[in-house]
């Protein structure tokens, strides 16, 4: 039958590849798995790869509801307290750090302007105790 099985991998839009790819894997802990010319995949321990595409084109990898900007991509972490920590030092825009009932959220810009989420669920939070 010709229906999808999964998710093989997320694109989105920088500005500056090399950049890019250093800022991820430094930042968040991806790995760089190919490179080609204008695009890399990139990869975490589980999931779907992640794809930069270089592009002077003015587009990011979130969006608006109500007028306020909702990342498109968000991953779980098992420490996000040290994660805010870390990318705080770094400089990284962050616009959002909280509890929101089930568990921390933050939202972040990468060096491109595309918005990224992090999630630690509060079963995550009490498994750590």
């Amino acid at each position: 039958m010709g229906r999808l099985h999964s998710l093989l991998h997320m694109q989105i839009p920088v500005k500056r590849l090399d950049e890019s790819i250093s800022w991820y894997t430094e930042h968040l802990g991806f790995t760089l798995k190919e490179l080609y010319g204008s695009s890399a995949f990139l990869a975490l321990p589980t999931g779907p790869w992640l794809m930069l595409w270089q592009s002077s084109d003015d587009s990011h990898a979130h969006f608006s509801v109500n007028g306020q900007q909702m990342p498109t991509l968000l991953y779980a972490t098992n420490d996000i307290h040290t994660l805010y920590e870390q990318l705080s030092q770094n400089h990284v825009s962050i616009v959002h750090y909280q509890d929101d009932g089930f568990g921390w959220v933050m939202k972040f810009y990468d060096p491109s302007g595309n918005m990224w989420g992090a999630i630690q669920e509060h079963s995550t939070l009490q498994q750590e105790r």
